[in-house]
C-alpha cells in the first residue's frame, strides 16, 4: 500500500499576471492516491526538476511546448520511487525518473519512465548533471561551440544548472572560462570551487567595465547564451574571427509573446556575424535524446562526477508545496545551484 492515501497535486490555476512566473500561477490541491491496475506503476515522487523552460507550460501560448491546461497538474522532470509495482521490469523500492510533475504519487504503464544509476551519489543528479542541463552543455561545448584549448568562453548564470556544467566542461578543455554571476558570493564560488577564470558579477556597478576589460583581453572565442542577450551586446565587438555562439535559451524572453520595444539591433548583430564569420546555433536537448551521444553523455558524464572532475552544486528546496516559488526564484536569480525540490525520501 503506498504511504498516502491522498495524492496533493499542485495544478496549473490561472495563467501568469507577471514577467516572471509567480507562485500566483498554481494552486496545491488534492485527490484519491491512484492504484496500479495490470502491468502499472504507482510512483511516489521524490524529486522534482526546477526548469527555466517551464514556464513555457504555464503561458496561455508558447512556442517551446504545449501548455498544461488549466485545473491540470504541473509537468515537469521528476524522480520518484516505485511504491507499487505489478509491472514486470520494474520492482518495489525502484528508483525512476519522467515527467509526471508535481504531484506526490503518479501512474506509469513503464512506457515513459526509466530507471535511474544506482551508483549516483543521490538520485536529484539525474535531473541537473545528468538531465537536460547536462546534456545541453554537453552538446553546446562538444558539438557546438567545440571548444579548443587556449580559447575565451563566456557564459551566464554560472551556479545555474546549465552554465556550472557549461563552465566546468569548458575548463576540463582547456578554455579560459568567464561566467556571469549575481552576487559576490556565487562569484567567490565560481572561482574558488568551480575553477572557472573569471567571474563577473552583474549586480556590481562596474560590470559593463569589467565585461569589457576582460573580453578585450584575448577577445572571445565561445559564447554559449542562456539569460537575457545583454551580455551579447557587450561582447560582440570582441568577438574574434569565427567565434562560436550556441544559443541555449534566452530566459528574458520566455514571457514575452512579441519583441521588445527600442531600437532594432538585428542588422548590427548580422553584420558582426558576417564580417567576423560568426557561426550561431540553436541548442534544444530533445532534439538529441535517444541518440548515441546521449548515452555517451551520461557514461562519461557519470564517470566525471564520481572521479570529481565535475562538482555538482543544488539549490535544494524541501517540500512539494514549495515548487512554485522556487520556479520563480530561478527567474529572479535566487538559486544557488541546480534547482531542485525534495518531496519525500
Amino acid at each position: 500500500m503506498p504511504e498516502s492515501s491522498v495524492n496533493r497535486r499542485i495544478i496549473v490555476a490561472e495563467r501568469p499576471r507577471y514577467s516572471v512566473p509567480n507562485t500566483s500561477a498554481f494552486r496545491m490541491t488534492t485527490a484519491p492516491t491512484p492504484r496500479p491496475g495490470d502491468g502499472e506503476l504507482l510512483i511516489r515522487t521524490t524529486w522534482l526538476g526546477i526548469e527555466p523552460y517551464l514556464y513555457g507550460r504555464v503561458k496561455p501560448t508558447s512556442s517551446q511546448a504545449q501548455p498544461v491546461p488549466l485545473g491540470e497538474v504541473m509537468v515537469g522532470p521528476t524522480i520518484g520511487r516505485v511504491a507499487i509495482s505489478n509491472h514486470p521490469d520494474y520492482a518495489e523500492g525502484d528508483i525512476v525518473q519522467g515527467f509526471w510533475g508535481w504531484q506526490d504519487y503518479s501512474l506509469s504503464d513503464g512506457s515513459r519512465v526509466s530507471k535511474v544509476d544506482p551508483q549516483l551519489p543521490r538520485p536529484s543528479y539525474g535531473l541537473g548533471a545528468l538531465g537536460m542541463s547536462g546534456f545541453a552543455a554537453y552538446i553546446a561545448v562538444n558539438e557546438y561551440l567545440k571548444v579548443q584549448r587556449g580559447e575565451t568562453l563566456i557564459f551566464g548564470a554560472a551556479l545555474g544548472g546549465l552554465g556550472q556544467m557549461i563552465g566546468q566542461l569548458g575548463r576540463m578543455r582547456g578554455a579560459r572560462t568567464i561566467g556571469g554571476v549575481s552576487g559576490s558570493k556565487k562569484l567567490r564560488y565560481g572561482m574558488d570551487v568551480l575553477g572557472f577564470d573569471v567571474c563577473l558579477d552583474r549586480t556590481a556597478d562596474d560590470f559593463k567595465a569589467r565585461c569589457a576589460e576582460e573580453f578585450s583581453r584575448h577577445g572571445v572565442d565561445c559564447y554559449a547564451m542562456s539569460g537575457t542577450g545583454g551580455v551579447l551586446q557587450l561582447a560582440l565587438p570582441h568577438f574574434n574571427l569565427h567565434a562560436r555562439i550556441a544559443a541555449c535559451g534566452v530566459m528574458s524572453f520566455y514571457s514575452t509573446v512579441k519583441l521588445p520595444a527600442g531600437p532594432d539591433q538585428t542588422m548590427v548583430v548580422f553584420n558582426e556575424i558576417n564580417v567576423k564569420r560568426i557561426s550561431v546555433n540553436g541548442l534544444v536537448a530533445l532534439d538529441w535524446f535517444g541518440t548515441p551521444l546521449h548515452q555517451q553523455f551520461q557514461k562519461e558524464m557519470k564517470g566525471w562526477i564520481l572521479s570529481d572532475q565535475v562538482k555538482v552544486v543544488e539549490h535544494v528546496v524541501d517540500g512539494l508545496e514549495h515548487a512554485p516559488d522556487t520556479l520563480q526564484g530561478v527567474f529572479e536569480g535566487r538559486n544557488f545551484g541546480k534547482a531542485v525540490v525534495h518531496v519525500a525520501d
